[in-house]
């Protein structure tokens, strides 16, 4: 039974705690650091902890004697290196919380710290651990396509997401989250292409995007600039606080009112919030100074002459993850959230000149987990290398997992200059 420390206990970080609940767990919950009151008392509750294991900072938790084996560093972006730094120095392995950092810079001081203090982190490239990745991954790995030639990549943000966490959200401003739209959401999807090329490493990036949708000149006739103050067209209009966030709650409203602290408040609560200009999810989508992007694309260039593509839009009807890889052999193709994909292998002898077969994953896949069971197929990677054991396929060195990372500063440099980035990337696996 692994002692775990709980920092941050957000979404994310009580995802991965709670399961310290389930039978069988291989862990406990031994602390937790978190700087909202109301967030640790709940934890405190869930996690039955005395009030000497509750801390409001790290700082606070590395100044007290060592009370766990490792740590979930769940905090915001921008403080995953001042956070884990310290962590690592006080003895704790880590299961780190996706980006690794917010610049390249700061990931490598992270890595450094790891070789140095002789500390376990593994960042939580938790799609890699759903069906879906994991028997793709398989299929390129054992060579049945052939070597990879192209691999084409999407993600669709759907509106209500976009505008919960991207548009009125904490990750809309970099100033306050320190990460853009590609580092804080799609991460999970550079880290994908770069695992699923394996060995072939980037070398090039070009990347274009911009706010095309949520801008004041798009706003509709009438519009004002909080939904139930001043809008004369909210009803109507899909992006209603009141329609996503108090007549939808499934809709990503968790989101909100937990960190509102209104998950267990009236509907008339909720809708008062909503009025005040204290609460960033009643303005208007339109109008909210956008700094991050809504839409995004990049290209890779592999060393082995391979290449990548990514796309990121925001504000699509319904969530989606699409893959398509074609290989000197066959290819692969399909969509995460349908639970399967098509293997297509070149067989010219038969009638079509292809054989192929569909390949369902849905038995292993979790039924409302946006993850697809990898949240808790992580953790068991992660405990087996605190004990020692063999790890999964999915799992790879901290220099590894900081490839498609690097992926994601270039595309974003280049986005800024409107030049190909070349990437230095370690090829250590």
């Amino acid at each position: 039974m692994f002692r775990v420390v709980l920092v941050g206990a957000g979404d994310r970080g009580m995802i991965y705690a709670r399961q310290s609940l389930a039978p069988q767990s291989q862990f406990q919950i031994s602390g937790v650091v978190e700087p909202n009151a109301l967030r640790r008392k709940k934890a405190q509750e869930l996690f039955r902890l005395p009030d000497h294991r509750l801390y409001e900072s790290v700082e606070s938790l590395v100044r007290d004697e060592k009370i766990a084996d490792a740590a979930f560093n769940c905090t915001m972006d921008a403080l995953h290196t001042v956070t884990s730094l310290p962590l690592m120095e006080k003895g704790y392995h880590i299961l780190l919380e996706k980006p690794i950092a917010v610049t390249r810079q700061d990931a490598m001081r992270i890595i450094d710290c790891a070789r140095r203090e002789r500390r376990i982190v593994m960042v939580c490239h938790v799609l890699r651990y759903s069906p879906f990745y994991t028997a793709i991954r398989r299929i390129v790995r054992d060579g049945e396509i052939g070597r990879v030639i192209s691999i084409q990549m999407a993600e669709d943000v759907s509106y209500f997401h976009e505008s919960v966490s991207y548009v009125r959200g904490f990750y809309a401003d970099p100033a306050v989250c320190g990460s853009g739209m590609l580092l804080s959401k799609c991460s999970h999807d550079l880290d994908l292409m770069a695992w699923l090329m394996d060995q072939d490493l980037p070398t090039r990036v070009f990347s274009a995007g911009s706010v095309f949708q949520f801008r004041p000149e798009n706003a509709p006739e009438g519009a004002g600039t909080r939904c139930l103050v001043d809008c004369k067209c909210e009803q109507k209009c899909i992006y209603s606080a009141r329609r996503l966030y108090v007549d939808h709650p499934q809709r990503w409203a968790n989101r909100v009112w937990n960190d509102c602290a209104l998950s267990e408040g009236s509907d008339a609560e909720k809708l008062e919030s909503l009025k005040s200009e204290n609460n960033p999810y009643g303005r208007c989508v339109y109008k909210t100074d956008l700094k991050i992007v809504d839409h995004q694309s990049l290209l890779v260039n592999f060393r082995s002459g391979a290449t990548g593509t990514f796309t990121m839009t925001g504000g699509a009807s319904a969530p989606g993850r699409s893959l398509h890889i074609i290989g000197t052999r066959g290819e692969i193709q399909g969509t995460f959230e349908d639970h399967a994909f098509t293997v297509s292998l070149i067989h010219p002898d038969i009638p079509g000149g292809c054989l192929k077969r569909q390949v369902s994953v849905s038995a292993g896949s979790r039924p409302g987990d946006a993850h697809g069971g990898g949240d808790e197929n992580i953790l068991q990677d992660f405990f087996a290398l605190l004990d020692h054991r063999e790890p999964s396929i999915c799992c790879t060195s901290l220099e590894a997992s900081v490839i498609g990372h690097n992926i994601v500063y270039g595309a974003e440099e280049s986005r800024l200059t409107g030049l190909p980035v070349p990437l230095d990337v370690p090829g250590n696996r």
